[in-house]
This record gives C-alpha cells, sequence and structure tokens, in this order.
C-alpha cells in the first residue's frame, strides 16, 4: 500500500489503480486524504496504490491548459500509463480561494450579515473559474478512455470542511513555514472581530464551494461528490481536528476518511 509521487518507479505488481489529482489534503506531510484511505483497513486491497499529482498549494487551475501540472495529468493519461487506472480523485479550490481573497468585500467595516462579507461579483467570478477548471479536468479525463471498451471509471470529488480562521499557518519545529491563510484576509477586509461571526463568514463560503462541488455530482454518469462538511469539530475542542488554519490533524483526516469516503467507497466496490 503506497501512495506514488511523480518521477516515482513502481514497484511490479503493484501499481495503482486509482490517479488521485490535487492540492495538499492530497499531499499535507504526516497524514492527508490518501494516506488515509490506503491505512484504512475497509479500502480493498484492488486501490491499495494510488498515484498522485499536483502538490501543497496548487489551485485547480494547475492541472488544466497551460497549468503547471497539466503536462503531469497528460502523461497520466496516456495510453501506456491509463490503462492502470480505474478510479479518479480530484481535490482543489481552496488555494484558488485564497487567490481571491476569501471572495471578500474590500471593506466589511459595519457589515453585520455573515454572507454580505463576500462580493458578489467576487464570489461569482472565482466559482466560475473553479467550475470551468473542475469541469476541464473531468473532461480530459473522460476524453482519454472514449474510446476504451466501456468500464464504470469513477471520479471522485471533495468538499471542504470547516475551518477555524484563528491565524495559525504550518508549522516545522516552531518555525512557520507557510500561511496563516485565511487571518490576512479577514483583517485586511476589516471583518469585524468576534470570532463566531469571522467563523461564520468562512461558513459561507465554504458553503458556496461546496455547492459548486456539488452541481458537478451525477452518478449515472460516474461522477461522485464527497460533502465532509460538520465531520470535525469548529467548537472549543477544534484544535484536535484541525492542525492549523486549511488542514486537519492526522486524525482529522482519518475521521473525514473514515466518516465520509469509506461510505460512499463501499457503495462502488472500492471499500468493504
Amino acid at each position: 500500500m503506497r501512495v506514488y509521487q511523480k518521477n516515482e518507479q513502481w514497484v511490479a505488481g503493484e501499481y495503482p489503480a486509482i490517479l488521485a489529482i490535487g492540492d495538499s489534503w492530497f499531499w499535507y506531510p504526516g497524514n492527508n486524504i490518501l494516506q488515509a484511505l490506503i491505512r484504512n483497513n475497509s479500502l480493498s486491497a484492488n486501490y491499495s496504490n494510488i498515484q498522485a499529482v499536483g502538490n501543497n498549494g496548487a489551485p485547480l487551475q494547475d492541472y488544466v491548459g497551460a497549468g503547471k501540472y497539466a503536462r503531469d495529468v497528460e502523461y497520466n493519461l496516456t495510453p501506456d500509463v491509463r490503462k492502470y487506472y480505474n478510479v479518479f480523485m480530484i481535490s482543489g479550490a481552496g488555494n484558488d480561494a485564497i487567490d481571491y481573497k476569501l471572495a471578500l468585500k474590500t471593506d466589511c467595516t459595519g457589515i453585520t450579515d455573515p454572507k454580505a462579507c463576500l462580493d458578489p461579483t467576487g464570489i461569482d467570478d472565482l466559482l466560475r473559474k473553479i467550475a470551468t477548471a473542475m469541469g476541464g479536468l473531468i473532461h480530459e479525463i473522460r476524453w482519454a478512455y472514449k474510446d476504451a471498451v466501456k468500464q464504470v471509471r469513477p471520479i471522485f470529488i471533495h468538499g471542504y470542511d470547516y475551518p477555524v480562521p484563528d491565524g495559525r499557518g504550518f508549522n516545522i519545529l516552531n518555525k512557520l513555514v507557510t500561511g496563516p491563510w485565511l487571518l490576512p484576509a479577514l483583517d485586511a477586509a476589516k471583518v469585524k472581530k468576534d470570532p463566531a461571526f469571522r467563523l461564520a463568514v468562512v461558513h459561507e463560503l465554504i458553503d458556496r464551494l461546496n455547492g459548486l462541488f456539488k452541481t458537478f455530482d451525477d452518478w449515472r454518469n460516474d461522477v461522485v461528490y464527497i460533502d465532509s462538511r460538520g465531520t470535525l469539530s469548529s467548537g472549543a475542542d477544534y484544535k484536535t481536528d484541525w492542525a492549523n488554519e486549511m488542514h486537519p490533524t492526522s486524525s482529522g483526516f482519518d475521521k473525514i476518511v473514515a466518516q465520509r469516503w469509506i461510505p460512499i467507497l463501499k457503495q462502488w466496490g472500492i471499500a468493504k
């Protein structure tokens, strides 16, 4: 059971059946969705090896067109490589939202409705670009197999759970490496400093992103949306589930996989 990264040689007999394309929720060090999957005893042995494409900090646009990882995606969809894959997983949009400064209004001073802090034009533009990239990536996968013998090759896309904008970034040996991601954007937009209000603003953004992902959910055409919301705590004990503003703890990733991924993968015969 292993997750292969770029340029890693596949071990004979351990060829990956899953191609996973995505951001830090597939790459976070120590534990992430992919590592939690292969460690979960319910995952079928036939799907216990995964090829990963992407990296931490990658927006969805990086996988299509002239994107940074588009060539890696194309390589994995060439005939000699794609023949091994029966399942696809896509993770993305968090970094897109960060690049758009959470689609907040320039000045939220005096705003008392969390929904009103999102800029209508900004959120529409953000969601449009995410939808275009996600749709393009799904199209590339489907196009690669258009002449193949009919076989179910499901594509799983997931949304994010509700993070807490507390200003924590990713640290190694108590030294900040990257982040924070949410608090600076909220401060720049002059969002009311009440923690509950700020949490509600982030909730609204996460709901909008998940609402977009849900539009791609089409089991008849083998595209499956996995909703992570409400799995992890955003209450007083949230630090047991969240390592920082963007990433769950190791046990948090395990919880999301066990509660949200495995039940759906069982319906597709990928978990038992």
